[in-house]
């Protein structure tokens, strides 16, 4: 049996606080960009729930498309 209580797990899907510190975009700009507030379309959201979560992988894509 394996013990996971010592691994330290990345989270595949962030929240919009944490997206705003991996991006180094404000949270503000995210959260107006998923209401299309902003002229530039933001990364792609999931929703869980209430919960709005980014993926790794789609803010990677989103900041390499962006250059």
């Amino acid at each position: 049996m394996t013990n996971f209580q010592n691994e330290e797990i990345e989270p595949r899907g962030l929240s919009t606080h944490a997206a705003a510190r991996y991006t180094g975009l404000s949270a503000s700009f995210l959260e107006k960009a998923r209401i299309n507030q902003t002229k530039t379309a933001g990364p792609r959201f999931r929703k869980i729930g209430k919960r709005v979560v980014y993926l790794r992988d789609e803010l990677d894509l989103f900041l390499t498309s962006s250059e």
